[in-house]
């Protein structure tokens, strides 16, 4: 939890200066995720994947064109590159500097992406049977383009997938949502014991068309996989004060809140490895 912790505080501090694409803060924070990567020994496979992007103004008109670029890392155990893969995934970007205030972005998701470290060494300790691709995804912010282009660019050749999504993991008293059982009931089951150990509560739901605003099945990058007919599990915390607000900084997060929800997500994610042949198959249509 060590380094998960240190990425966490250096990827919200002042220097990334939000995290904004094509800034300089967003190019320190990519170096350093890359930097991460590559020293923590805990990947067979680190590269970067640019994609083409747009901002948009408020009408939804195309206003700049610009690169996009998705980190993935990979623990490669299938020498044959036959079976379902598992694709865990947070975004690093931000909102960046907003009338000379930095949108620091800790929960929102340093958090997230943090996290992707902690799971890694997990399966690093208890080595899975399936390949993992962890992917650090750009441009969420702006309409879920990173995982769109990832969902694309077809990397994982035809293989059945799974996705395991992290975004605002880290602030709440003691509960934690995960979302996809309505659309995928096997979840519900298989969740059940995720939290054995810490104290953390998992919730499920935002996930029904009756949730109507609430309903998360498309706000995070999990929308383009589910909309590729590749089944998800989005774990987050509900909107709070300081969601997209200046005051989302590392110094004003529940640690214990956060490293609880963390093994909770480790768990989790070891919950759907084992069970990965079943899940990525209720899958809506061929990837």
């Amino acid at each position: 939890m060590e380094r998960t912790l240190r990425v966490f505080e250096t990827l919200s501090a002042d220097d990334m200066q939000g995290r904004y694409p094509e800034t300089e803060g967003h190019d320190k924070a990519r170096a350093f995720l890359i930097s991460e990567m590559l020293d923590s020994g805990l990947f067979d496979h680190v590269g970067e994947r640019p994609f083409d992007a747009v901002q948009k103004n408020k009408e939804g008109e195309a206003t700049r064109e610009f690169m996009g670029r998705n980190l993935i890392a990979v623990i490669d155990v299938d020498p044959d590159d036959k079976t379902p893969v598992l694709v865990v995934t947070a975004h690093y970007d931000h909102l960046g500097i907003r009338q000379d205030k930095v949108y620091n972005g800790a929960d929102d998701n340093a958090s997230g992406s943090a996290a992707l470290f902690a799971i890694a060494q997990s399966f690093r300790d208890a080595p899975p049977e399936h390949d993992i691709v962890f992917a650090w995804l750009d441009v969420e912010e702006a309409g879920l383009q990173g995982a769109s282009a990832l969902v694309a660019d077809n990397m994982f050749e035809g293989r059945p997938a799974f996705n395991l999504n992290l975004d605002m993991i880290s602030r709440n008293d003691s509960e934690i949502y995960v979302s996809g059982t309505y659309h995928y009931p096997e979840l519900g089951k298989l969740l059940k014991n995720a939290a054995n150990g810490t104290d953390i509560l998992v919730k499920y739901g935002h996930d029904r068309p009756e949730d109507k605003d609430q309903d998360w099945t498309l706000a995070s990058d999990h929308g383009a996989f589910h909309e590729a007919g590749i089944p998800f599990a989005y774990f987050g915390v509900e909107d709070h004060a300081h969601y997209h607000k200046p005051s989302d900084d590392f110094e004003t997060i529940p640690l214990d809140f956060y490293t609880g929800a963390v093994q909770t997500i480790i768990n989790a994610a070891h919950i759907i490895e084992g069970d990965l042949q079943s899940l990525a198959r209720t899958r809506k249509e061929e990837f």
